[in-house]
């Protein structure tokens, strides 16, 4: 990336001409080097030389709007909050200029939102404990935690959330409603212009998952409806969620799969700006793995064919053993529920041999 020094007249002639004038328009991005998907960037900090001539423009005149040109996040942190006003501009074509004097000038109220999450710093970003990789193998090693959903899921303070964009106007969101029926919901939700000009807003539908044993983030982006209204004028927005709104990506079913439980709709206008939730009861998909020996102890514990015959197995046993084979035991139970079946026998004893035996008829039995 060009750092090289700024030119002296031009920088005095840039302070001078910010001194005279009442508002400062200061266009700032990253140069044509630094543009492409051809390789990676090393750092998301604009240049040094715009940086401190930013900061030398502030000093005589507070009135700064930073107008951004960039392909991909930028650093605003170190600089933000000495300017008045950000618009964001990324790469804007032949007609940019027009935009952008239309957004500036009011003639067109801006709606955009953000379609990325802007971090505090490219340290935060999650890809970074894998990044660049070694021995020519990079691991995509964030899983299913990208963007948003690692931000929002570990509670990492963030520049801008996903999804956040101003308008010239304000609006309010409520009233939200989720009907479920199986595993889809209809959702909706009245959405009011309080503001004094007329503008779009951009709702935003995310979905929190029920508990289960998967990783998952703590809400996902589920639909969006952007939705112009009059100053004062209130409409309603409608989605219909279906099963895979809710479901996720199970390696051992190799298939989408709905856990049963409650589910969590939120509608806001940003990924951190929820306006209400409500909780929704969903049945799930009903797809059960089989059980074998080498399923966990929980996993039978939680079965709704393998857990009563467990129960039942160990029962009878500690009966014919006269004393409980399981002891009553919190650490025991503990311990317990992360073994396979088949492992058991290092903290039951002999008594894990017969209980395996019985437990695994019992069910072959009854899936005939």
């Amino acid at each position: 990336m060009d750092d090289a020094e700024q030119d002296a007249a031009l920088t005095a002639h840039a302070i001078d001409m910010a001194w005279r004038n009442d508002v400062v328009l200061f266009f700032a991005g990253l140069p044509e080097e630094a543009e492409s998907e051809g390789f990676d960037r090393e750092t998301i900090d604009l240049p040094q030389k715009q940086l401190r001539l930013l900061a030398d423009i502030v000093k005589v005149n507070p009135n700064v709007v930073v107008v951004l040109s960039n392909g991909s996040a930028v650093s605003v942190t170190p600089w933000r909050d000495s300017v008045r006003g950000l618009l964001e501009g990324w790469l804007l074509g032949q007609e940019g200029g027009n935009a952008l004097a239309d957004v500036i000038f009011g003639d067109v109220t801006p709606s955009g939102k953000l379609a990325q999450t802007i971090p505090m710093s490219v340290l935060d970003d999650p890809s970074m404990p894998n990044w660049p990789g070694e021995a020519g193998h990079v691991d995509y090693g964030e899983g299913v935690f990208v963007g948003y959903r690692y931000y929002d899921t570990f509670g990492r303070q963030v520049a801008y959330p996903f999804g956040y964009g101003m308008t010239y106007s304000t609006f309010e969101i409520r009233n939200l409603s989720a009907i479920p029926h199986d595993n889809t919901v209809q959702v909706s939700a009245i959405v009011t212009n309080t503001g004094q000009v007329r503008a779009s807003e951009v709702v935003q539908l995310y979905v929190a998952p029920c508990a289960c044993d998967a990783a998952r983030p703590a809400h996902e982006l589920k639909g969006f409806e952007k939705i112009t209204l009059d100053p004062g004028e209130a409409s309603i927005v409608t989605f219909e969620l279906d099963s895979r709104s809710f479901a996720y990506w199970s390696e051992p079913r190799n298939d989408w799969h709905v856990e049963r439980g409650t589910y969590t709709i939120e509608i806001g206008s940003s990924s951190r700006d929820i306006a209400e939730r409500v909780q929704v009861e969903l049945p799930g998909d009903g797809i059960r793995l089989p059980l074998t020996l080498s399923s966990t102890f929980d996993e039978w514990s939680d079965d709704p064919i393998g857990g009563p015959i467990l129960q039942a197995a160990i029962n009878r046993l500690s009966q014919q053993e006269g004393h409980p084979i399981i002891p009553e035991s919190d650490m025991l139970r503990m311990l317990l529920g992360s073994m396979p079946m088949n492992a058991t026998n290092v903290l039951l004893g002999s008594a894990a041999g017969r209980l395996c035996e019985r437990i695994m008829g019992l069910y072959n039995a009854s899936n005939q």
